[in-house]
């Protein structure tokens, strides 16, 4: 901290005579001029307040500052995916670090868009780390991004449950809504009175919409948006898991799913933090104990007490209007509840407009270089350049690189040590084997599980999928089982491909079983 001072020319004793001229000694945002003394005596960090003026006084970023502290702001997108989630859930997917080192790629020589499907290793090799702000610069709009929960029956069984979707905020107007109940239009991500779920859209009338749900149509609702209800946006994309674990038939709907709203709040941002803790817990369907008990996991998780927060604890929150004093605190409540931190700060009442805007520099702040291969650019190099024909079309197609999820590509995809090995390139099939393969872009790989289940008559639904190297080098990704020594890779009934045999390890191979698919849905 001494260090970090001394590059604007200051000295602890100038900081505390500032923070007293600007914020006043009796302030919670004055720092003492013995701040080193209780930072060595307690180990302890700063108090929020006495960080962001900190940050005010410097002019570098708050969530500078706090990394310094070891409280970094990026273990909320680390630990999010690991919560388990009842009700669909907004994830909090800023990028709080511009200046982090990210892995980048760059299209190999002469590779252009595969037109089958194929190893992403052969269309892309590693390239020089780039500034996380020089990648967000090549993003042409910004999308939301929500996981589907668990007992959210009007997304299932079309989604299943810890599905990543991807919402257009901007193709609402794009998409009118169905007058019919033939079920067929897009998804839109609503925020109701009881929570936010994935679902299609009926209009009823002017600003009256009806949540369909064919399975169950006594739980369809009518809503009134702008009152009861916001449309957050389209569903455009999805992250999908295929793995066994996310069968959506071992899901059991709540009564209270379906019931009287539980809220007495409007849609929107609450103004004040006791309104903004209360309406995203009940939005959860968190009760205090439930939210303590993820409190523990998270404590644990990070090895700091200062994370667990205990029932009577939350509860206090929601009565008192000032934030807790500890960071961690504050972090576990954003986790827990799903919370932006800045959204949280701003219903704190924090002067956010005072933080500085300055990054720290590296040597001070634990940003991590990616290693890289030999013979790859200097990571120094300023700027991106241009890149290569694959990754220009990929980024011009998805529009945005959502780096949020860099922290939890193995939880997302269900594999130990993720790796660009692990991914293939399907975009180029024009008739996939599988409904869940079409607009598919990438799928994931299990290489580990290359061993098909016999042939059981069941659903194709109920049917893993895999990816098949036949001799001629091509590949196949489809549903597969094993006829005793005959690979048969199956076709889906309206489909234009039809069933084709192999003989098992000698016209075919197993590479390994799908995990996770990332496909378009409009």
């Amino acid at each position: 901290m001494r260090e970090i001072l001394s590059t604007r020319g200051l000295t602890l004793y100038n900081v505390s005579g500032q923070s007293a001229r600007i914020f006043g000694r009796s302030s919670q945002f004055y720092v003492p001029h013995n701040l080193y003394y209780d930072l060595a005596r307690t180990c302890s960090i700063p108090t929020i307040w006495q960080t962001l003026a900190l940050s005010h006084i410097t002019d570098y970023r708050l969530s500078d500052w706090l990394a310094v502290f070891g409280s970094g702001l990026d273990v909320i997108s680390r630990l999010q995916f690991f919560i388990r989630r009842q009700r669909t859930t907004v994830l909090d997917s800023t990028v709080y670090d511009p200046d982090a080192w990210i892995p980048w790629l760059a299209g190999r020589p002469a590779a252009g868009l595969a037109r089958s499907t194929a190893p992403l290793a052969h269309l892309l090799t590693r390239a020089a780390p780039r500034r996380a702000k020089d990648l967000l610069a090549l993003n042409k709009r910004k999308f939301l991004y929500a996981r589907v929960g668990e007992r959210d029956l009007y997304a299932l069984p079309y989604f299943v449950p810890g599905s990543i979707v991807r919402v257009n905020v901007r193709a609402v107007e794009e998409q009118p809504l169905d007058r019919n109940r033939n079920g067929q239009g897009p998804f839109f991500l609503v925020e109701h009175d009881f929570g936010s779920t994935c679902s299609r859209l009926i209009r009823l009338g002017k600003d009256r919409v009806l949540l369909h749900c064919p399975q169950r149509p006594c739980a369809e609702r009518e809503l009134h948006v702008g009152r009861d209800a916001r449309i957050l946006g389209v569903i455009d994309a999805e992250i999908r898991s295929v793995t066994k674990d996310h069968d959506s038939r071992r899901v059991v709907v709540r009564p209270a799913a379906s019931g009287q709203p539980q809220l007495g709040h409007p849609p929107g941002e609450p103004t004040s933090l006791k309104t903004l803790l209360r309406y995203s817990r009940t939005s959860l369907g968190l009760s205090f104990r439930e939210a303590s008990s993820i409190s523990r996991w998270i404590a644990d998780t990070l090895s700091d007490e200062r994370y667990f927060a205990a029932a009577s604890t939350l509860s206090d929150y929601e009565a008192l209007p000032a934030p807790p004093r500890h960071i961690q605190k504050i972090l576990t409540l954003c986790l827990l509840y799903s919370i932006d931190f800045e959204q949280f700060l701003r219903a704190s009442g924090f002067p956010l407009q005072k933080a500085g805007s300055e990054p720290i520099p590296d040597v001070f702040v634990p940003r991590q270089l990616p290693s890289r291969n030999d013979g790859a650019p200097s990571a120094g190099e300023n700027g991106v350049p241009e890149p290569g024909d694959f990754v220009a079309a990929l980024v011009g197609q998805w529009e945005e690189i959502p780096l949020f999820l860099r922290f939890s590509l193995d939880q997302i995809t269900g594999l130990k040590d993720f790796s660009l090995s692990d991914v293939f390139w399907v975009n180029g099939e024009k008739a996939p084997r599988h409904p869940l393969l079409a607009n598919a872009t990438l799928v994931v790989v299990n290489r580990r599980a290359r061993k098909p289940s016999r042939d059981t008559g069941n659903a194709v639904c109920e049917q893993l999928l895999y990816l098949i190297l036949r001799r001629d080098g091509s590949y196949l990704c489809g549903r597969c089982t094993l006829n005793e020594d005959n690979l048969v890779v199956h076709g889906y009934p309206g489909g234009s491909v039809s069933k084709q045999q192999f003989r098992n390890g000698v016209d075919a191979e197993v590479v390994g079983q799908v995990t996770s698919i990332l496909r378009r849905l409009l």
